[in-house]
């Protein structure tokens, strides 16, 4: 089993160092690293099983001749040029990085494990030749470690990608080549056809796993005086028809799902692995089906006494694993510690866009508003005020519009936002209307709950000298004279008197659905709410109420911005 493994100048790893179990399961965005693990490890074992084809294992050996792999070769992972191995494509030293410029930047994956209680270390080094190859060797290893690791048997699933319509019977070097150039598809009739020559009790278990699944039933691969591999199935019988008159369907009739269970079956069986490497292996599965396929997976490791470790983006999987098992990729990557984590990883993937992500990595907090109107007001008072603020607002801000949802929303992907930063901070800015809500239903560690005092964020823009001078700006001097009766009808004496102050008539009225719209409308204007933040543009700092800037300010103070 492999417990540990640390790469070096792989990927987009500089130097990090990853801790495994018997079952793991590898999880968080595209593009953070996950596959790269898989293929590291399928990289390493490539590699040492040529060095060890071509050297043996002695102290002299050890240290002596590289041995050279072309592009070609590479049955890994599929590459268009072979310094794609190294982080940032870098395959020579730098000045001010401990070797001599110029000279080859040396990656490395080390792993380490145990095998009968014993542990064993193996360090295996690739140095950049050229764009068609590279040069492999053991790094400091014992001959005992270098045997040992010589039965690491690795087999790496790539993610399912379709299958091929025809196949003949392809050696082991062809098979490994497919797998290196993302194609596991297209030598799935092989696999089929090797377990069922080898073993029919794999078979048989393979046949009735499928059955219980899919209630399919796979018919024996047939290729003696064929072209190709023939692999059949026979539909689920309907009510009242005879089995024997069901049509044969070759496999590639299969849906998504049933083939890409079918492809992890015929790796298991036809493959005795003891690492199994999956990437992906919930594609195409309906959400139902995903916790039986898991389950059916890690029973069948386990009775091969196999060691599994798989990348996903599934929450069932990663609902369904221990938190100890799991590894995040959100931002380090590291082995979660607690129920709590893993709760937090599973909100993080069904919540969090990519954009999110990148942004958590990058910010020191999240504004929650009702939507981008109330973002935009705010960013235009801040600007007014000259707020320190108005720099956040400027500067890539972090924020989520909660869009009518219940506030609940923003506590939930507050909380997701923790599996990417646990020391993340967070303000929710609630509009006058949900003031009957209690604070601790959204409330959540580390999220600080504002209220508006008035019904919405709109109602800090009914300001008649404001909107009035807006009117006529924006338009015509026409304008103000419709625009003001209609102030002066809909308002109450003490609001056209004293806007800055709190009234009950502003507590209480949804100006952006009631008030403001008319008033533009009187005024012969079309002007859409999207809009609204012009008029904040306008204002005068002595006409932005007072409790517009105490917002500011908690809000400042929360997000560690004063």
């Amino acid at each position: 089993m492999i417990s540990r493994v640390r790469l070096r100048s792989f990927k987009q790893f500089e130097d990090e160092t990853f801790e495994l179990a018997d079952h793991v399961v590898l999880a968080g965005p595209n593009n953070s690293g996950k596959s790269a693990l898989l293929q590291a490890i399928a990289v390493w074992h490539l590699a040492l099983q040529r060095w060890l084809a071509a050297r043996k294992p002695s102290a002299k050996g050890r240290k002596g001749a590289a041995v050279p792999i072309t592009r070609k070769d590479f049955t890994a992972i599929p590459l268009r040029e072979m310094k794609l191995l190294w982080t940032d494509t870098s395959t020579a030293l730098k000045k001010g990085e401990g070797g001599k410029p110029g000279f080859p930047r040396i990656a490395e994956i080390l792993l380490e494990g145990k095998r009968d209680g014993a542990g064993w270390r193996v360090p295996v080094q690739l140095r950049y030749q050229g764009q068609e190859q590279i040069y492999v060797k053991p790094g400091d290893a014992g001959v005992e470690d270098l045997e040992t690791a010589r039965d690491v048997n690795v087999v790496h699933v790539p993610p399912f990608s379709g299958i091929g319509v025809e196949e003949t019977r392809y050696d082991r070097p062809y098979q490994d080549h497919l797998i290196g150039q993302g194609k596991p598809g297209d030598l799935l009739r092989n696999l089929l056809h090797e377990v069922y020559e080898r073993s029919r009790d794999d078979w048989s278990e393979l046949c009735r796993a499928i059955e219980e699944i899919f209630q399919l039933e796979l018919l024996p691969p047939r290729y003696e005086g064929l072209p190709f591999i023939l692999c059949e199935y026979l539909p689920s019988k309907p009510a009242g028809r005879s089995g024997h008159s069901q049509p044969r369907l070759d496999v590639s009739c299969g849906g998504s799902g049933f083939l890409q269970v079918l492809l992890l079956l015929a790796f298991f069986y036809a493959r005795p692995a003891t690492v199994l490497l999956l990437d992906e292996p919930d594609a195409h599965q309906h959400i139902v089906l995903q916790k039986q396929i898991y389950d059916l997976l890690r029973r069948v490791a386990v009775e091969r006494r196999c060691q599994l470790v798989l990348a996903t983006h599934s929450e069932v999987l990663i609902d369904n694993t221990s938190a100890e098992d799991v590894i995040s990729f959100y931002r380090k990557p590291h082995r979660l510690a607690s129920e709590v984590e893993r709760q937090r990883l599973t909100e993080a993937l069904k919540r969090l866009p990519t954009t999110d992500v990148l942004l958590a990595e990058s910010s020191r907090g999240i504004l929650y508003v009702e939507g981008e109107t109330d973002f935009n007001l705010l960013k235009a008072w801040a600007k007014v005020l000259e707020h320190r603020l108005h720099e956040w607002f400027t500067r890539r801000p972090f924020w989520h519009a909660n869009q009518g949802r219940h506030p609940r929303e923003a506590r939930g992907h507050f909380f997701a936002l923790r599996a990417i930063d646990p020391q993340v901070k967070g303000v929710l800015l609630l509009d006058g209307d949900n003031r009957a809500l209690p604070d601790h239903e959204v409330a959540a560690d580390g999220l600080v709950v504002l209220r508006w005092n008035r019904y919405e964020v709109e109602s800090y823009l009914v300001n008649p000298p404001v909107l009035l001078r807006f009117v006529e700006r924006a338009w015509m001097p026409l304008a103000r004279r419709p625009a003001e009766s209609y102030l002066r009808d809909q308002l109450p004496p003490a609001v056209y008197r004293d806007p800055l102050r709190d009234h009950d008539f502003l507590r209480r009225t949804p100006v952006s659905k009631t008030l403001l719209p008319a008033f533009f409308q009187a005024a012969g204007a079309s002007f859409a709410k999207q809009e609204y933040y012009l008029i904040a543009e306008k204002m005068e700092r002595d006409e932005i109420p007072p409790e517009v800037v105490e917002k500011l300010d908690r809000i400042a103070e929360a997000l560690g911005l004063a």
